[in-house]
Formats: C-alpha cells, structure tokens, sequence
C-alpha cells in the first residue's frame, strides 16, 4: 500500500487519518494469509532492490522488504503521485517485477465525462458538462439552465465548488463553498459575476455542469456514494451505497462539509419521491454504479481496482452521475470497528490475490 504520509513521532497514528483503515487492512491479511506493508514515496527517493516500509506487529514497526506482487495506490495528492521517483518506480516494477499496481491515478473531472460520453447507454447519467473556458460558455450555460455548477477540475472534498443562479428580480447569484457554511453574493449581470471570478481561473481549472433540481431531505440536497470494487474474479461488484444529506449552511454533501449519512433505502423512504420510483431507484441505483465504473475502465487508459461514484436523484427519480473518485475515503464513510472487518477491505484482499494468481 502505497501512502502520502509517515508520522514516526505518532505511535498510535502513524499514517494519520487512515491508520485505523491501515490496521483493519492488516488484521484481514493476516486472517487470509496475506502479507501487506505501508511504504511512502520517500521510500523511494534510494535506489533499492528492496523497500523500507511499516508493518504492524503489536506496534508499528519499519523493515526492508521485497518489492510486492501487487501495489494499492492511496497517494492523495497529483503533486506527490506525480513525482519522477514515484513515476520511475511503478514504471520499473511493472517492468522488473510484474507487480500489478492499482488505482495508478486521479482522475480529472472533465477526463471522467468526455471518456463516459463515448458510450450511448452512460449518456443519459451525463449532466451537460464543458470545460470552462471563458464567458460564451458560461452565458450559454446560464440560458440553457436556471442554476449551473462550477467544479475544479482536479478538486474533491467538495471545495472550491461555485453554484450560479438567476435571481427573480434579474442579476445573478453566487453560492460559494467555505469551511464556515456558504457564503451569498449577487451581481446585477453575468458579466459582472464573470469579472468577479475570473482570478480563480487563473489559477484553477473549472468544469461547468447543468445545475440539477436533487432529491431533498428537510430542504437539504441528497446525493449517493457507492463504492465499486473488482472482486475476487476480477469482476466490478458494488459493495455499498450510501446517501449523503448535505448540512445546514451547505449546498454539497461531503461529510467533510457537515454532511449527513444514511441508508439509501432510509433517505429515498422519506423522500417526496413517486411510489413507483422509490422502489425502482433503490435497484436502479448499483445498476448505474457498475455501469459507469465499466465505462471508466473502458473508456480511460489506467487500472483501477475501485471507485467511489456519487450519483444523485432528481426529483422525478432520473438518476445523474456527479463525480467518479479513484481514491474513495477510507476514514469518513463508514465508522469503524476494531472486532469487524469491513466488506470493502475484505474485497480489496480478495482483488489483490486475483491479481497475484492466488
């Protein structure tokens, strides 16, 4: 397992966040006579046959270790994923060693649509999504739709997300997220709004998508997080799907952002869905799941070996794709338990042996 961080000085939490996952991760190994170490691209930084990496025996400790038959990507940043040691080294495993190395990269969100659109069946899920490249897209997109949605591209956690509306006494508004809630401006026109947040692209690259009239729980939007993992066949299969009601002050639902979570047959029961709908959603919803994860596999060249897919509901019960995440949470979808090992850890072994020919 292939991570950002070490914290040597941090017993108890060497690998921040996700050290309990990486415990978990350990204790499955061992009841399915696997062997997983952690390791960090400083690790890399020498030349070596061998790799310096953390393995867990009633404490954590570092060894040298042999290069593995199979290596899970959790790098959380481009920057670091991006680093010629790094590059150099999956380069040179795969080549030396035939390790198998998965979740290989982030995924851009405008990659993700462009890919996904190719295949006729996926395009129904597809918001209308462009690059944002400049104010005629923008004006086009504001007269197509009454709210649209300005994404970072290479963003996640919900930040940086921009909503525009149109105002009922004309001018605009603008939603911004912050970590305080979200914060309200308005504009007599687009081009003024247009002028007031062109110094974000400067720096940050924006896809802008159709605005989408969501499922709501108590006025709240509701999207749907499903984690899609390859099997032990090598197969997709969905291991879970959970809904996500955004906060109070919040128009996205990261939990990150005060979300909620809940089951979807809970969140889709108390909706204001039609009958009908309520119940074909809860088999439509994994149906959508697979089939994007399949089209990303088709349609972008990289291994993947799981994906965090967010859907959402419209309130007629069309089901929308939001966003395909190549490195989905391991710390904030599911609470963890130190007696019980969780089905998408159990999984992930399973797809590790597939892939090592056991």
């Amino acid at each position: 397992m292939l991570v950002s961080r070490d914290h040597p000085d941090q017993p108890d939490r060497v690998f921040g966040q996700i050290t309990m996952f990486c415990r978990e991760l350990t204790n499955a190994c061992q009841a399915q006579g696997a062997y997983v170490y952690f390791f960090t691209p400083e690790a890399l930084e020498t030349r070596s046959s061998s790799i310096q990496g953390w393995v867990y025996d009633e404490g954590w400790r570092k060894l040298s270790l042999p290069v593995a038959d199979v290596i899970n990507n959790r790098l959380t940043t481009r920057k670091v994923e991006n680093k010629p040691s790094v590059q150099h080294f999956l380069a040179d495993v795969k080549s030396r060693y035939g390790t198998h190395f998965f979740n290989e990269k982030f995924l851009d969100k405008t990659e993700v649509f462009e890919a996904l659109a190719q295949d006729t069946a996926l395009q129904r899920y597809l918001p209308e999504s462009h690059a944002l490249s400049g104010f005629a897209i923008l004006k086009k997109m504001c007269n197509s739709y009454s709210s649209v949605f300005l994404k970072p591209v290479r963003g996640s956690l919900g930040k940086g997300i921009l909503r525009i509306s149109r105002e009922e006494g004309g001018g605009y508004r603008l939603l911004s997220t912050t970590p305080m809630g979200t914060r309200k401006q308005s504009y007599p026109s687009l081009a003024k709004l247009f002028q007031s947040i062109s110094p974000k692209m400067k720096t940050t690259r924006f896809q802008i998508q159709q605005g989408l009239n969501l499922m709501e729980l108590g006025k709240r939007p509701v999207d749907f997080r499903a984690l899609v993992q390859k099997n032990g066949t090598g197969k997709w299969g969905v291991t879970s799907i959970v809904a996500r009601t955004a906060g109070s002050n919040h128009f996205v639902s990261n939990l990150a952002r005060g979300g909620t979570l809940s089951t979807v047959k809970e969140a889709i029961s108390k909706s204001s869905l039609p009958a009908g709908v309520k119940e074909s959603s809860q088999v439509q919803l994994p149906r959508a799941a697979l089939a994007i994860a399949r089209g990303v596999e088709t349609f972008i060249p990289a291994h993947f070996g799981e994906l965090g897919i967010d859907l959402a509901l419209d309130q007629s019960g069309r089901i929308w794709l939001l966003e395909v995440n190549s490195k989905p949470s391991k710390n904030d979808n599911t609470p963890l338990n130190d007696q019980k090992i969780r089905p998408s850890v159990k999984q992930m072994i399973l797809y590790c042996r597939y892939l090592a020919g056991l």
